[in-house]
């Protein structure tokens, strides 16, 4: 009998943390699941560190690419894979760990509510100082509502970690539509997860937690570096996000250019590129 959840961990040489976060899901309040390894032709001993939690846990499986595929594809794979194989299904990086009750409370939000083709909480956001704990904005419920009113926030502010949360399978279709138009994995997460906070297509559920760990290195290794790729990697995050307006209820021209601003303020944020030191 297929298990309810599929919990997909996409990783690339995640063999000092992999464990770890594998318990962390091990030992949730709900066990209906499978755990799902996608192990991208790791170089160090990310395989043998998930052949032998598999050993002691029937739930965990490992699947190996025959060939190493970007960040962006790898992830895009476990999508795919976890939609395939259950209703629901969540991505997990292999550093990165959840409240005892995550799977269960994320499960009940999207039982609750079939119309919610996401369920999300707030993230423990953990660096070398401690932690923070990031919530969305009151005002991106009931967008869609607000927005027939006139009435659209500055800035989109949910947590970009909430890519992680757990995903109806019927969902797929929305996430790959989306998925490379950024063309950098840089900030796609807060991209692509955008469409379903505007189209209020997200169950937010207080009280569980994911715990993400900072510092991985990603803005380092993908964002852009020049004043040209910025500029252009804000624009396409800006218009990508503004051509939602389509799929959102019909308005005035004022509240449109209130939308574009509030597209524009989230490609600074969400991607961190300041021009000319002032927007």
């Amino acid at each position: 009998m297929n298990a309810r959840v599929v919990v997909m961990f996409p990783v690339y040489n995640g063999a000092m943390t992999l464990r770890e976060s594998l318990q962390s899901i091990a030992g949730q309040d709900f066990g209906d699941f499978q755990a799902i390894i996608l192990n991208n032709c790791s170089t160090d001993e990310t395989l043998q560190v998930a052949q032998r939690f598999c050993e002691e846990d029937a739930r965990f499986s490992v699947i190996s690419n025959e060939t190493h595929l970007s960040a962006e594809a790898n992830f895009a794979k476990a999508v795919k894979l976890g939609a395939e194989a259950a209703n629901y299904f969540c991505l997990r990086a292999a550093d990165d760990l959840s409240s005892r009750d995550f799977l269960g409370k994320l499960v009940e939000a999207l039982d609750a509510d079939d119309a919610k083709l996401l369920a999300a909480c707030s993230t423990k956001s953990f660096n070398a100082q401690g932690f923070k704990l990031k919530k969305p904005a009151a005002n991106i419920f009931n967008f869609q509502e607000s927005y027939a009113k006139g009435r659209v926030p500055r800035n989109l502010t949910f947590p970009s970690e909430w890519i992680y949360g757990m995903f109806r399978s019927r969902s797929v279709d929305i996430l790959m539509a989306r998925w490379y138009e950024l063309g950098n994995p840089w900030g796609f997460a807060s991209y692509v997860l955008s469409e379903f906070v505007v189209r209020d297509l997200v169950a937010y559920v207080p009280g569980p937690t994911l715990d993400f760990r900072e510092g991985s290195g990603s803005e380092q290794r993908y964002g852009a570096k020049g004043f040209r790729d910025k500029l252009s990697q804000r624009l396409t995050y800006t218009l990508g996000c503004y051509r939602l307006v389509d799929k959102l209820p019909p308005t005035g021209l004022l509240t449109k250019a209130k939308f574009f601003r509030m597209c524009w303020n989230d490609a600074r944020r969400k991607t961190r590129y300041k021009l000319l030191w002032i927007f």
